[in-house]
């Protein structure tokens, strides 16, 4: 495989059998990096929060389903995006990974990253409607707020697999989202400010052996001949061709 298809991407570069423990904690969805343009897109088209999480689970590259919970908290209103680090179907802030916020506040809302896309912010108008709808779909919890519940987690895991079996993933004449993402990652740098979750998460995959068995496929920053820019699992990703990986798992 010549250098120039290397940074043409993406690339497939076969199955997880040579796949280092480094080589997959390069990866995006490895560090908890998310396409943030890409969430404000969903949140401002999305109907309904099925539509919305359905869109985060498409654009997100690592292994573990995005989760959403949303809060009233002293008069602002606030959606967190979660990875299931744990893979519970269960949301638990202190055992999963924020990758994001939402604020909404006298009509304004207010995007922020975290952990490794804590670079990022936005601010924007609309999608009112969604919030009221997640508010309004949790009043039967007792007030505390929506969060995706556990039923549906087996649903949005069988969705993504088929949409990363896609052309509209990987694959195309345009690169499908894989293209998409690697495009902000060029514009936009990764945060080294990973949180004590996904830590621990990293460390125990690799010391464990069972990234051999991820799916997150696909790792930016990759220059000539595949040589990761982030080694450590740092958060130094972010640019470069996209090269698939552990595609034949999908």
């Amino acid at each position: 495989m010549g250098s120039s298809m290397m940074v043409a991407g993406p690339v497939i570069a076969g199955c997880s059998t040579g796949v280092s423990a480094d080589d997959w904690a390069a990866t995006e969805g490895a560090i908890g990096r998310i396409n943030m343009e890409e969430v404000e897109e969903a949140f401002k088209k999305s109907q309904t929060v099925e539509d919305f999480e359905k869109r985060l689970n498409e654009v997100y590259e690592g292994d573990g389903i995005v989760l959403v919970r949303a809060k009233d908290e002293e008069g602002k209103r606030v959606i967190e995006g979660y990875e299931d680090l744990n893979g519970n179907d269960d949301l638990d802030p202190e055992q999963d990974d924020l990758l994001f916020t939402i604020t909404n506040e006298n009509g304004s809302n207010d995007l922020r990253g975290n952990g490794s896309n804590q670079h990022y912010r936005s601010s924007f108008g609309g999608g009112n409607f969604l919030f009221t709808y997640l508010i309004f779909s949790s009043l039967g919890r007792g007030g505390y707020g929506y969060y995706t519940p556990r039923s549906r987690v087996p649903q949005m895991e069988s969705q993504r697999t088929n949409y990363r079996n896609s052309t509209a993933y990987a694959g195309g004449a345009s690169g499908g989202q894989v293209l998409k993402n690697s495009a902000y990652y060029n514009k936009q740098r990764a945060s080294t400010g990973l949180s004590p979750a996904r830590q621990s998460y990293i460390g125990t995959q690799k010391t464990s052996g069972e990234f051999r068995t991820s799916n997150t496929g696909v790792r930016s920053g990759f220059g000539k001949f595949g040589r990761s820019a982030g080694r450590s699992g740092g958060a130094s990703g972010g640019g470069g061709a996209q090269v698939v990986i552990n595609r034949g798992r999908w």
